[in-house]
């Protein structure tokens, strides 16, 4: 170095310091940078499963209280009681017949109905045949379709007892009806 001039010398050495500091750069700063970059990576990912549980945390209150107006709906008035289907049923034949026997009817054929599903509920049918005539019936139309639990007639056929029932003055007005009500019955929980 003794041959070079005075400015070379400080070039020189300025090029040898910039190359220190880069060679320092990459071994120690870069490294640094890097890791900074990975843990700012991993704190958002840790704010995002922290926003994901508080979400959860929130909607467990909302999910008990559903589960508590779930519990209330089921445990009302409006739906059928009963540990099984066949339970239910036999419940609803005999609801159908004490609001049968108010209006002075009494039922002489009784069936159970295959079981549908709507909306989540599952509905609990009876068939039942009696003779009534137009006042009864009417009485006991408006007792199952206002009582609770809530009862829903879904096929009605109604036709003389005899075709000659004009002429017997003991016939006279009488009506054979065929009736098919459901009740509702909340959905098992799983």
């Amino acid at each position: 170095m003794p041959q070079l001039s005075q400015p070379m010398r400080r070039l020189t050495a300025l090029a040898l310091l910039a190359l220190a500091v880069a060679v320092l750069a990459l071994l120690t700063i870069v490294p640094l940078a890097a890791r900074v970059a990975e843990l700012q990576g991993e704190i958002e990912a840790e704010r995002a499963l922290l926003g994901r549980f508080a979400a959860i945390a929130v909607g467990k209150d909302k999910t008990a209280d559903l589960e508590r107006l779930g519990r209330s709906a089921a445990d009302s008035s409006a739906w059928l009681k009963g540990e099984s289907e066949a339970l239910t049923a036999a419940g609803l034949q005999g609801l159908l017949a004490r609001l049968a026997a108010a209006h002075r009817v009494r039922f002489h054929s009784t069936r159970t109905l295959p079981p549908r599903e709507r909306n989540g509920a599952r509905l609990i049918g009876v068939s039942v045949q009696f003779k009534a005539d137009i006042e009864q019936l009417r009485g006991l139309l408006f007792r199952i379709e206002s009582s609770r639990p809530f009862l829903f007639v879904e096929g009605l056929q109604v036709r003389p007892v005899s075709p000659f029932s004009q002429r017997d003055a003991e016939l006279n007005g009488i009506l054979e009806v065929r009736l098919d009500v459901y009740g509702a019955q909340p959905a098992k929980r799983s």
